[in-house]
């Protein structure tokens, strides 16, 4: 039998064989799989999420302190002590001024009744004179108030006031205040007491020595609140006017971004 001119050699078969497996090996490396994002890369992704995931956690979980600065004055008592006329008469004049300390009994002004006698008017009570309500030469009826006083044997007081009704809804019996204290630095008090009407505004400036800054004038609604300092302020020399903030609890950021109420 003759041949077909296109014998199969064994020796053929097998370099096919080996040509294919070599041309399937592929270069070093390149059986490893393809990385599209490198080490640093995934480190930042990592560091991007932890730092979102916080950044949630603190918006949600976290707490901020809440406080509202109110106008307020440290001085002794609720109010000041007025130094009222017994009796109808023209004010000669003032034995004691402004930020002058006097003492239960002493003569603070003078008089001259109608029929021409001079009667000396006494302090109530031991204080520091914190202004004068009448001018000499003024005609003044029975009761009519002369001057104020600081009574010093009240306890160490701030009075807190209010020019909202907002304002006044936060001052709350036992809601802690942040106080200013003059040579004692911030002190914290509690609101033990709230009046219930607002007064007028030109009802309590002519009873400071000094203007309390942020309190209206005039007709303007006032709302008062009192808080004792502690015992360890000391005494505290007449009516400071200051500036006091009201704790109002903490509330969650979102709550601050929203405008809600703080919450304890």
């Amino acid at each position: 039998m003759k041949s077909t001119g296109h014998q199969d050699e064994p020796g053929g078969a097998v370099a096919a064989v080996a040509a294919a497996r070599a041309a399937a090996v592929l270069e070093p490396g390149q059986d490893r799989p393809v990385r599209l994002v490198g080490a640093r890369g995934l480190a930042a992704v990592a560091a991007l999420v932890l730092v979102v995931a916080a950044g949630t956690g603190w918006v949600v979980f976290g707490k901020l302190p809440a406080t509202v600065a109110v106008p307020a004055v440290v001085a002794h008592g609720k109010a000041p002590t007025t130094v009222r006329a017994d009796q109808a008469g023209a004010v000669l004049g003032f034995r004691a001024e402004p930020g002058r300390t006097v003492a239960r009994g002493e003569p603070v002004a003078l008089l001259r009744t109608p029929d021409g006698a001079e009667v000396p008017v006494s302090a109530p009570a031991d204080g520091t004179v914190t202004t004068l309500l009448a001018a000499p030469g003024e005609q003044v009826a029975p009761g009519a108030g002369l001057m104020a006083l600081d009574e010093t044997g009240e306890p160490a007081t701030v009075r807190l006031f209010a020019t909202d009704l907002p304002q006044a809804a936060k001052l709350v019996p036992g809601r802690e205040v942040r106080v200013p204290v003059p040579g004692a630095g911030t002190v914290r008090a509690v609101i033990t007491a709230v009046d219930e009407l607002p007064v007028r505004a030109d009802s309590l400036t002519g009873t400071f020595a000094v203007p309390v800054p942020g309190l209206p004038g005039g007709s303007a609604p006032v709302w008062r609140a009192y808080a004792e300092l502690p015992g360890s302020v000391g005494r505290v020399a007449g009516p400071v006017p200051l500036t006091a903030e009201v704790d109002l609890g903490a509330r969650h950021p979102y709550q601050a971004v929203f405008g809600t109420e703080a919450g304890r």
